[in-house]
């Protein structure tokens, strides 16, 4: 089914490569205007999309930890295409990988300013809009480690894991404004951030999941899509899966 977005207007964080690229094209296939962000240059699927249909997509810069450059940010996409109906809050940083007694300050900080702090400028920057004009749908991604306990990775996944109580916190705030908050928890996608695993670790990480295998960026959009789009018009304040089965165990 086409057009499942026409009339829409998307902003996408985290969009230059993986999850938030595939997002964004597939946004602009399904009818949506979309302006797809990223603190890095667009990748070069982004960088094809962007060529071939600059009337219905296009990248800013934006470093999602700075409430000024989402000023920026939301300013272009209003002047280009009209205040956004959906946001995509999908940017975020990896982590270092250690256990609470070998992290740092420093280093948990930094995990909280991409995964939460940026997650809540975003909502701050679109919500006052999207209830001025009847509603919006925003889409958090978070991560299964925000959910399901590991070893390790303090940082991540205790970051994660406020951006999921954020998420239930914003999804119940502004449902009676029908601005509907979701939280997207995907499991091992192949996506550069997560390349910056070790071979040991990729192993463990597809060994943990029931389907056997890591997700391809272009499996997680789809319900990316269906939760911004209007077929999900009774969903909101809800933590949805897309895990390989990873959860469960």
């Amino acid at each position: 089914m086409a057009g499942r977005l026409d009339g829409k207007v998307a902003i996408i964080t985290g969009a230059s490569t993986g999850i938030g690229s595939a997002s964004a094209r597939l946004f602009a296939r399904e009818g949506a205007r979309v302006v797809a962000t990223d603190i890095r240059p667009p990748g070069a699927e982004l960088a094809a999309a962007i060529a071939a249909a600059p009337d219905r997509l296009r990248f800013q810069t934006l470093d999602v930890r700075s409430e000024a450059a989402w000023a920026e940010g939301l300013a272009a996409c209003t002047a280009a295409f009209g205040h956004p109906h959906i946001l995509v809050n999908n940017a975020g940083a990896l982590g270092s990988g250690k256990p609470v007694h070998l992290e740092t300050a420093e280093a948990m900080r930094a995990a909280f300013d991409v995964n939460v702090i940026g997650m809540f400028l975003g909502m701050k920057a679109v919500v006052p809009g999207m209830m001025a004009a009847g509603g919006g749908a925003i889409v958090n991604v978070s991560s299964v480690w925000g959910w399901s306990g590991v070893a390790n990775n303090a940082a991540y996944q205790t970051a994660k894991g406020a951006a999921v109580m954020l998420s239930k916190n914003a999804g119940v705030t502004y449902a009676p404004h029908n601005v509907r908050v979701n939280c997207l928890l995907p499991g091992y996608v192949d996506t550069p951030m997560s390349r910056g695993v070790t071979p040991d670790e990729a192993k463990a990480l597809i060994a943990f999941t029931p389907l056997g295998r890591r997700a391809e960026p272009e499996e997680i959009a789809p319900m990316v899509l269906f939760l911004a789009s209007d077929e999900a018009s009774f969903v909101a304040a809800g933590n949805y899966m897309a895990d390989g089965g990873m959860a469960a165990l």
